[in-house]
């Protein structure tokens, strides 16, 4: 699949490396995230593995801004942490950010932010964590995270996070602030516990790790690794987000909604079905066909067959979107029935801060 021109840049201005064959083969096992070019780019993964393959024990970061029930593209991430942390035997801290969605006015307070955390938190267990290695927690509500961001804060300046975020004047504190909570978050089980620490994110998120990095060079710890992720487009070819719900499906949606969501999505396919027949449709610009190759093939060769019968013009468009439409309904009610298995184990999750 191919990259944007935003990922290009990432590597080449930011100092990120392309995530390539050679780490593959030192993870052993692949995902299959990694073999569709979902994972692109990596900064200091490689010494990261080679911490762990040293003998020692290592910890996965990943948070959660909760401001609307979980959807499809979150469980992915979530999912492919999983593996990350059946790989690696990792210690997996999951911070549920509620001040940052409190800064940003993404809730309206911060008894919403903490109703979703909670509701997002029962989403991300029922992907099957270890309890034992996995620990999440509610930023605010958590002993360790502010007096770390105190200390931490020390070693920002205000220019530099006004330049790393395009803050002005009217930006409120806490948001300029949250810089040094977001680096707590990061460096928290390298300052507290002495783990080695690795970051999956998006894009969007660099900025925070450019500036932990920063940060952790100057208290001397080991600089967080991370693992930069193309996420799957919305079914709208917009950004997924859960602020607009038409590019998503969240997990509450019911099957009558995923079905209407995927019967209105973006696809590669022609005018009408006897042009589709004749010139084939164009999968790489097809959102129903990236959400097959995630959701529903298990096998490459699977996706890159389905990909050239769509070329031929042997499939069309509804085919497609009804293979989708029952897979993405399947899922949902697996998903359903093991978050109620989890809500008796939720606490097992929160017992220990870090």
């Amino acid at each position: 699949m191919k990259k944007s021109a935003d990922y290009k840049k990432l590597i080449e201005k930011f100092g990120a490396k392309p995530f390539n064959q050679q780490l593959k083969k030192k993870l052993g096992k692949t995902h299959k995230l990694m073999e569709l070019g979902f994972i692109f780019a990596h900064r200091d993964f490689d010494k990261y593995l080679e911490m762990y393959k040293r003998g020692g024990r290592v910890a996965i970061v990943s948070g959660r801004g909760p401001s609307n029930y979980l959807h499809l593209g979150h469980l992915l991430l979530f999912e492919f942490i999983k593996y990350l942390q059946e790989l690696l035997e990792a210690e997996v801290y999951i911070p549920l950010s509620d001040d940052e969605k409190y800064f940003f006015r993404k809730v309206r307070n911060l008894e919403e932010a903490y109703k979703y955390a909670i509701d997002n938190a029962l989403d991300i267990i029922s992907i099957g964590y270890d309890p034992e290695k996995t620990h999440l927690y509610v930023s605010t509500k958590t002993g360790w995270v502010y007096p770390l961001s105190v200390e931490l804060s020390r070693h920002l300046t205000f220019s530099t996070v006004r330049a790393t975020f395009g803050f002005t004047d009217e930006t409120n504190p806490g948001a300029i602030f949250y810089g040094a909570v977001q680096a707590a978050h990061i460096l928290g089980p390298t300052i507290l516990k002495g783990y080695p620490v690795t970051v999956p994110i998006g894009m969007d998120q660099d900025t925070y790790m450019r500036l932990t990095r920063d940060i952790a060079g100057k208290i001397r710890v080991f600089k967080p690794a991370s693992l930069y992720i193309r996420f799957l487009r919305g079914l709208t070819g917009e950004p997924m987000s859960a602020s607009n719900p038409e590019t998503c499906i969240f997990t509450v949606d019911d099957s009558e909604t995923v079905k209407r969501k995927i019967w209105e999505a973006f696809t590669g396919g022609r005018a009408t079905v006897k042009e589709q027949k004749l010139k084939g449709g164009e999968p790489d610009k097809c959102v129903i066909f990236e959400w097959l190759s995630a959701y529903y093939y298990e096998d490459l060769k699977e996706i890159l067959e389905h990909r050239e019968k769509c070329i031929g013009g042997g499939i069309i468009c509804g085919e497609c979107k009804r293979m989708l439409s029952e897979k993405i309904v399947e899922i949902l009610v697996e998903h359903r029935r093991r978050r109620e298995k989890y809500r008796d184990l939720l606490s097992k999750y929160f017992e220990h801060e870090i």
